[in-house]
């Protein structure tokens, strides 16, 4: 096809080109091969106008929509006339989506830019060309469509056969693959889950305790209380309990179950048998939100539950009736205190246990009538101070203390950013300190070959034990030495482990400090979030310790 533009801004040429991926996949169409091919393009159709590119790259973002920033960036420079021409790979790397094309493909003509996409061939020059690119447009949505129906029908087809989809897998269970060859003679693979009777044990302890305990809350207290963990060695939190007293996986099919199944709102396959449980697909969606496509909870007219090959262990009435307890508690919850007014949550950390500290409410003071606020540890508070006894701290108190101590690195960031600064240096020569250090790891490993060597030889000496036993001293104080040098470049290594800092953004925020007091709520947090890497509380000893980004400084209080 040969493309003929007309063009009266000169024969100087601005070009753009826009590029966009959903994710890295590192093939073919990659957003760096989408822009080469497009600047292949214009080297062979436009060499004599002497263009000038602007390119514009959105990777990790969706083509349902054009929330994305470099794409908006592009709309706002057609507006500004900053190029002449748009140019992309495929057609729907600018949008999936009919409506959204059509309004940019205005767009570009209301300023008089041309659109071309070298994959379709298609010129906006011409009638015909506009009139392609609609229909095309059209049929990418239909495609995108399409797709998104397929997957559906695709599980509920893997519904109806109860096999399990894959993702994380719940407790009291292994995942285990295998292949089987289908009715088209190909190879396919399956993941089935295998019951993990440990697991299970702790499982039927968690539904046995919410439904004694009566609430998610105080199901977690008691599992914290008495230290007993998830099959990762973590505390098991509202959230995890959650996810698993809500699973029919566990739940023994019968009649009853798939009726109340049905009643709230899912879709149901399979005939109960009394044995097996029920595997959930379709409970979570994607969705793109600002141009990144997240999971969100679906719809329940969209879940569906179906008869799988894995034992039920939980009885039907028993998970009934955790359901309706969960209904029942639905606002019920103990209110939170406001941690939005507290400027050091996600920094401050329990000194006994490393566990993360949360704001409690205090009692009202009588001189103010303002309620107290406290820092206190998140595993004191969930085991009711069995598993840790630090005392709380005041939030008030603590606060003030830190915004001191950022006044003072304000009016004092001269040896700060110079301290920052040689770390900044030594991260430049850690390459160098490695290969020292591997050598004299391949220098190590020789010497204790030599030492095996030696040992080997004065087990069957006769006349030479005395020079062998010499030698053998000898290279035990090379590997002595050696073993020095490796201790010292490991802890040289150690100290500039980290990454480069900015060293002009963290002058200008120390900048901000010497007058932190006079900044509002959210500027504090701000500076607070960037140069304070964690704060220590011992409560035996009333020391905070904070740890200051990068430069290893500890201030203690």
């Amino acid at each position: 096809m040969i493309i003929l533009h007309i063009l009266n801004r000169g024969d100087y040429m601005k070009i753009a080109i826009y590029s966009r991926k959903s994710k890295y996949t590192g093939k073919g169409d990659s957003i760096v091969n989408q822009i080469q091919m497009c600047k292949d393009y214009i080297e062979t159709h436009y060499i004599n106008n002497d263009p000038e590119y602007i390119i514009y790259e959105d990777e990790g973002f969706s083509g349902g929509n054009i929330n994305r920033p470099r794409f908006q960036k592009l709309l706002s420079d057609i507006k500004k006339e900053k190029f002449d021409i748009l140019i992309c790979y495929r057609l729907d790397r600018i949008s999936r989506n009919v409506s959204d094309f059509s309004s940019t493909l205005e767009e570009l003509q209301s300023y008089g830019v041309d659109f071309i996409s070298i994959k379709e061939q298609f010129d906006t020059t011409t009638p015909m060309g506009r009139a392609m690119i609609y229909i095309a447009s059209v049929f990418a949505q239909l495609e995108r469509e399409t797709i998104a129906e397929r997957v559906r029908d695709n599980m509920v087809e893997l519904a109806k056969s109860g096999k399990w989809s894959g993702g994380r897998t719940p407790l009291g269970f292994n995942s285990e693959s295998s292949s089987y060859i289908d009715e088209e003679g190909n190879e396919r693979k399956l993941v089935k889950l295998v019951k993990n009777d440990e697991e299970l044990q702790l499982v039927n302890l968690i539904y046995d305790t919410y439904l004694r305990e009566g609430s998610l809350h105080k199901t977690e207290v008691y599992f914290a209380s008495h230290n007993i963990k998830s099959n990762r060695n973590i505390l098991l939190e509202k959230t995890s309990l959650k996810v698993i007293l809500s699973n029919p996986v566990y739940a023994i099919s019968s009649p009853e179950l798939k009726r109340w199944l049905e009643d709230d709102g899912w879709n149901v396959y399979g005939e109960p048998d009394g044995k097996h449980s029920y595997l959930s697909y379709n409970k979570t969606k994607q969705v793109t939100r600002n141009g990144k496509t997240t999971k969100i909870s679906n719809d329940k007219e969209n879940w569906i539950a179906a008869i799988s090959d894995c034992p039920g262990i939980i009885d039907t009435d028993k998970w009934i009736q955790v359901q309706e307890q969960f209904k029942g508690n639905i606002g019920s919850f103990p209110k939170k205190a406001r941690t939005h007014n507290a400027k050091l949550v996600g920094k401050i950390y329990c000194a006994h246990c490393n566990n993360y500290m949360q704001v409690v409410h205090g009692n009202i003071k009588k001189d103010t009538g303002k309620r107290q606020y406290y820092y206190s540890c998140s595993l004191k508070k969930k085991s009711k101070s069995e598993l840790c006894k630090n005392k709380n701290l005041k939030v008030e108190e603590v606060e003030n203390l830190l915004l001191l101590e950022l006044e003072k690195l304000g009016k004092n960031k001269k040896s700060y950013i110079q301290s920052l600064k040689k770390k900044n240096d030594a991260v430049k020569k850690n390459k160098d300190v490695k290969l020292k250090q591997s050598a004299i790891q391949k220098d190590m490993d020789a010497k204790q070959k030599i030492l095996n060597n030696l040992v080997d030889k004065l087990a069957v000496a006769d006349d030479l034990d005395d020079i062998i036993i010499q030698r053998i001293r000898s290279a035990k104080n090379e590997m002595q030495e050696l073993q020095k040098q490796l201790d010292e470049i490991s802890k040289e290594i150690e100290d500039s482990n980290y990454k480069k800092l900015d060293l002009d953004f963290i002058e200008s925020l120390l900048e901000k400090c010497a007058d932190i007091r006079e900044l509002d709520f959210n500027e504090q947090r701000l500076l607070i979030g960037v140069l304070v890497d964690k704060i220590l509380w011992d409560g035996n000893t009333q020391d905070v310790t904070v740890y200051f980004i990068g430069s290893g400084d500890v201030k203690k209080k």
